[in-house]
């Protein structure tokens, strides 16, 4: 038994002691990944073992892949409209409607995982984000903590700005916003695509995920130059969606267990990837891609691009300040020891 499982027993336990047994509820959950893919659709698959296996059967969950119940970008809207009870998936898919949030689901140049998930918890960070889903009628409970993004694949070497000029990349959200400003052509292109996009020139370059999943799309059999780490996503975080009314009908120690075994995802995310991540590198080299990292000449552009696009949102979207001052209030609250570790 895992120390994680064994907290969640115990918890379990206590709370059969301490209260009166509670009616089975059952809960429907969809992934937006497959459940075999490394992290962040392991993640959804370990969430759903573990609540059952520690909720003494008050909970009876079950867990789809990607696309099973609903397409994996429609999970917000199905969870919204109580036609799904819960989802895993990621802030950034719904950053179209809600901007502010996809700060919650990676931060270019942002913190490392460590800090990025003591905001979420200890700085404020969580209470905002349950704040902006709670007007949707959506709550939202952080649950997929992820290590550093791979800096992306390219068929062309990366040396200043300028080489990204006229490029066709795949990249989204803020990250998206400030390759534009220096040039790129961004293009939005789902996962399945990217393979043959890569491989046909329909683009150049693409950023996706760590090199754990990066590989299962077989990019290395594509891509020229593979370059570590990545800008524009240092650490990330997932959530577990549940519909408002579902929530509601909980119980209160139904509510714990499952706050806690995201806790518990959080941990056995970013642990069951560091092995994973170096084994990946290493068959990527093996294919013949070349490993590469930015150059200090390509970096120092992005972030002014960077804090040009920050000032343009903080400017236009009130939550998006909010979170943005929260984060940064966090950091320079911690500075002293977590830019020095």
């Amino acid at each position: 038994m895992t120390r994680s499982t064994q907290i969640l027993a115990a918890l379990a336990l206590a709370s059969s002691i301490a209260a009166p047994a509670v009616a089975k509820e059952k809960l429907d959950i969809q992934s937006a990944w497959p459940l075999t893919m490394p992290a962040s659709g392991a993640n959804a698959a370990y969430l759903g073992e573990k609540l059952n296996a520690a909720s003494g059967g008050s909970l009876d969950v079950t867990v789809y892949g990607a696309g099973k119940l609903v397409p994996p970008l429609q999970i917000f809207d199905a969870v919204q409209q109580g036609t799904l009870d819960a989802g895993i998936t990621s802030p950034l898919y719904v950053a179209g409607r809600f901007p502010a949030v996809q700060l919650f689901g990676g931060i270019p140049f942002g913190p490392d995982v460590l800090t990025h998930a003591g905001w979420l918890y200890e700085g404020g960070g969580a209470e905002i984000w349950s704040e902006i889903y709670a007007a949707q009628g959506v709550k939202t409970i952080p649950c997929g903590l992820m290590d550093s993004e791979a800096g992306g694949w390219y068929n062309f070497e990366i040396n200043s700005v300028e080489d990204f000029k006229g490029k066709k990349i795949r990249f989204a959200g803020l990250a998206g916003e400030a390759m534009a400003k220096v040039g790129a052509s961004i293009v939005l292109l789902p996962g399945g695509e990217i393979y043959p996009g890569l491989e046909k020139g329909i683009i150049d370059g693409t950023e996706l995920s760590m090199p754990a999943i990066d590989i299962t799309l077989g990019l290395q059999e594509v891509g020229k130059y593979y370059y570590l780490p990545g800008w524009h996503q240092p650490a990330a975080m997932n959530e577990l969606i549940i519909n408002m009314a579902k929530w509601e009908s909980l119980e209160d120690s139904q509510k714990v267990l499952i706050e806690e075994a995201c806790k518990a995802v959080n941990l056995e995310s970013v642990m069951s990837t560091l092995t994973a991540n170096g084994d990946a590198i290493a068959k990527i080299e093996a294919a013949g891609v070349e490993i590469k990292s930015f150059p200090p000449e390509v970096l120092a552009p992005l972030k002014t691009a960077f804090d040009e696009v920050i000032v343009e949102q903080t400017a236009k979207d009130a939550d998006f300040k909010r979170v943005w001052d929260s984060l940064e209030a966090y950091r320079a609250k911690t500075a002293a020891w977590s830019e020095k570790r």
